[in-house]
């Protein structure tokens, strides 16, 4: 008896968790739908912003720079030098790098015709070890509308370490 109590409970409970989640799903996809609707109908204020920019042209001094050799632990930074080379305004929507463990930082106001402007990359080498090759992709209104920018180093450890450091 108590068998059978245990398994037509586990069957409600699973019922109405069930019926729930439907629910849920049902609302979540009107929302869905509603914006994939606005979307398309242009009335999206993002969509909106992004064809009002108009696009421009991006030139990097360098897109790579190597570390050399560091010691595992050591945070090291570079600064890519940009220039807008375009007819509009330059603005970097984001940039995004390949790992957590480097990050971008760049100038968030929009950089005039023949201007310049800055990406700073810091990368920290903790827990690393080798050769490293991380990749920064800037976003902007540019086209192409992506470009990648590459960092490189070869990380030492203790172990791999030659001269006065080696024996700590």
């Amino acid at each position: 008896m108590k068998r059978a109590f245990k398994l037509i409970f586990s069957l409600s409970l699973a019922g109405a968790l069930m019926l729930s989640a439907c629910e849920k799903k049902g609302e979540e996809s009107t929302g869905t739908s509603e914006s994939t609707e606005s979307s398309a109908n242009g009335d999206s204020t993002e969509g909106k912003k992004e064809e009002q920019l108009a696009t421009t042209q991006i030139s990097f001094a360098e897109s790579s720079h190597n570390f050399g050799k560091i010691n595992e632990g050591e945070i090291v930074e570079h600064t890519f030098i940009f220039k807008n080379t375009g007819t509009a305004p330059l603005i970097i929507r984001d940039a995004k790098a390949s790992c957590g463990c480097t990050i971008p930082e760049w100038t968030k106001e929009p950089v005039q015709p023949g201007q310049e402007g800055k990406l700073e990359v810091k990368y920290n080498s903790s827990g690393k070890e080798g050769k490293i090759n991380k990749t920064v992709t800037v976003f902007a209104n540019t086209e192409p509308a992506e470009t990648k920018l590459e960092i490189e180093a070869e990380v030492l450890t203790k172990k791999n370490l030659s001269g006065p450091f080696k024996n700590q």
